[in-house]
């Protein structure tokens, strides 16, 4: 219950970029399952890795709250 509220409290673009972070390491972990290759973007171009190749793993995010005004 007290993590439900700090997580309310966060600005959306915190949360969305959270779920995102989440959504992305959990599908390099189903492909790295399935031995499927994923689609990263390397240098302009879309190229194809093995999950357990250097650099496909989220990397860690630093999170600061904006002090701009939220717009509604």
């Amino acid at each position: 219950m007290k993590e439900d509220k700090k997580l309310s409290r966060l600005p959306m673009e915190v949360k969305v970029e959270m779920a995102m972070k989440q959504a992305v390491a959990k599908a390099i972990a189903e492909n790295k399952r399935l031995g499927i290759p994923v689609a990263v973007w390397q240098d302009g171009k879309v190229m194809h890795v093995t999950p357990e190749a250097p650099g496909v793993s989220e990397p860690k995010a630093t999170y600061r709250i904006s002090n701009k005004k939220k717009l509604r």
